[in-house]
C-alpha cells in the first residue's frame, strides 16, 4: 500500500507553522493560505505543595518505614538466634 503524501498546501502550512514557532519569517503570512484556523490552547496549571495535595504520600512513607523496620528487626533476631545457637543452619557457622 502506497504511503499517503502531503499536498502542496499542507507542506506550505507546515512550513509556515515551523517558521512561526522558530521566530524567523522569510514567508509572509499573506502568501500562505490557511484552510483551517489553529489556535494555541495554553493551559496554566498551578500546583500547591500543601499536605492536602499529596494524601497518598504519608500512607506510602509509613508503609515503607514499617516494612523496613520489620526487615531490620527480623535480621537482628535471626543473627542473635544463630549466634547463640538457638537453632542452626547446616553449613553456616557463627
Amino acid at each position: 500500500m502506497a504511503k499517503k503524501r502531503k499536498t502542496r498546501a499542507q507542506k506550505q502550512l507546515a512550513d509556515f507553522r515551523h517558521i512561526f514557532t522558530h521566530g524567523y519569517s522569510p514567508v509572509t503570512p499573506a502568501s500562505v493560505k490557511l484552510t483551517k484556523s489553529y489556535t494555541n490552547k495554553t493551559e496554566v496549571k498551578t500546583f500547591s505543595t500543601t499536605q492536602a495535595s499529596y494524601p497518598f504520600l504519608k500512607r506510602d512513607l509509613s508503609k515503607t518505614a514499617i516494612l523496613t523496620l520489620g526487615i531490620l528487626v527480623f535480621q537482628i533476631l535471626l543473627f542473635l538466634s544463630l549466634r547463640h545457637h538457638f537453632f542452626t543452619i547446616p553449613g553456616l557457622t557463627y
